[in-house]
């Protein structure tokens, strides 16, 4: 089921399982900004990822002596017991509280709750993360919306790119074949001093590009015939994901604070690089920005 919010000049649509961004479209226009989520290549449009990023080394990770199989990017994608918690004029709200079924996988007293907020051309898109327990919690958090690309009928993939707001020359971390970081990294094509990363299918032949030392919290998606299409402002997250499948007609821009374990971990999760500690009664809370260009 999909719940809508619109003003203006913008609408949105999320899906009640995995509270994902499911459309965003310029309302003047009628223009779609959000991928299909074409099952053949790629069924997810945007997902939430707490309590951890990616994958887990074997699939398993250790917390206090015992061991625990959370699933790929965490709880919230593909799940069915989000709670419809609120909806205003200007924004909507879904819940995931701690229950049998999220303490089997997470061990972990919590109350997650992820805000959609339409303010003129902006979509903000708010984390809260309560700890809920007697004793810290340990997670990581993390946003993956899968934007259209091309987003004009007469452009080709080959014709976007992403503009930093800095310029970069930062390498990216490897990617395992198990989804784990490895130990290496590899060249980015970088162009105009830095500032340019050109967009190709080629570009995600070995999955995505992993960046723990970016400059830049902006990014704008541009085409090169008819110029910017949506800016992502993402001050405060740590870490920048960008992939898509090959072949795949999107590019997935993603604030991270964590990464996926380490290919040479120890398996430990309070062990996980940038994992967040959050005392008992604290509310952790983060948020990405969306302007429509």
């Amino acid at each position: 089921m999909d719940f809508s919010l619109q003003n203006d000049l913008l609408s949105i649509k999320i899906n009640a399982v995995g509270a994902e961004l499911s459309s965003l479209v310029q309302r003047e226009t009628g223009r779609e900004y959000i991928w299909s989520g074409d099952p053949a290549v790629w069924p997810s449009t945007a997902p939430v990822l707490f309590p951890i990023i990616g994958a887990l080394k074997d699939g398993a990770t250790t917390i206090q002596g015992e061991q625990y199989r959370i699933p790929k990017h965490g709880l919230i994608r593909h799940n069915t017991d989000l709670e419809f918690f609120s909806k205003l004029e200007d924004r909507i709200v879904f819940r995931l509280c701690s229950s049998p079924a999220t303490l089997d996988l997470y061990p972990y007293q919590f109350d997650f709750r992820i805000t959609f907020r339409l303010r003129n051309e902006h979509l903000i898109i708010y984390h809260e993360v309560m700890n809920t327990d007697d004793r810290p919690i340990y997670f990581h958090l993390g946003g993956h919306p899968a934007f259209r690309v091309p987003h004009f009928a007469d452009d080709a993939y080959g014709d976007y790119l992403l503009r930093f707001e800095h310029a970069e020359d930062s390498r990216s971390h490897e990617v395992t074949d198990g989804g784990t970081i490895g130990t290496g990294t590899r060249d980015v094509p970088w162009t105009e001093g830095g500032t340019v990363l050109p967009l190709s299918h080629d570009l995600f032949a070995h999955d995505a590009l992993v960046f723990k030392d970016l400059k830049s919290r902006s990014v704008l998606l541009e085409s090169r015939n008819h110029g910017p299409v949506l800016k992502l402002d993402y001050a405060g997250w740590t870490h920048l994901g960008i992939w898509a499948k090959p072949q795949g007609d999107f590019v997935c821009i993603e604030p991270w604070i964590g990464l996926a374990d380490s290919a040479a971990g120890d398996g430990q999760f309070t062990h996980k690089e940038g994992i967040i500690s959050l005392e008992p009664n604290e509310v952790y809370e983060m948020s990405y920005d969306i302007k429509i260009l």
